[in-house]
């Protein structure tokens, strides 16, 4: 048996998909927890499409990256060591 957090049906958008499975986990990296984001499916069902985006649509990396750097911008008196693998 399989438990699964989410199910995404074709018609939603990659920023609804970031919003409900990453975005509290960049909020535990900058608050000093590892964190880690990574899709698992079937073969062509989008999973680098997902994570990486198009011109019109960014993906669930550069949304990741744009608020880790938007959250160490508008942060006062904190020093921040960025690693990404």
């Amino acid at each position: 048996a399989y438990q699964l957090d989410n199910v995404f049906d074709p018609s939603c958008r990659t920023k609804d998909v970031y919003e409900r499975t990453t975005r509290g986990i960049i909020e535990s990296v900058l608050g000093g927890i590892n964190g880690t984001c990574f899709a698992y499916g079937q073969t062509s069902s989008g999973k680098t499409h997902t994570m990486q985006g198009s011109a019109d649509e960014p993906g669930i990396i550069p949304l990741a990256v744009h608020d880790v750097f938007d959250s160490i911008d508008r942060s006062e008196g904190r020093e921040f060591l960025v690693r990404v693998s």
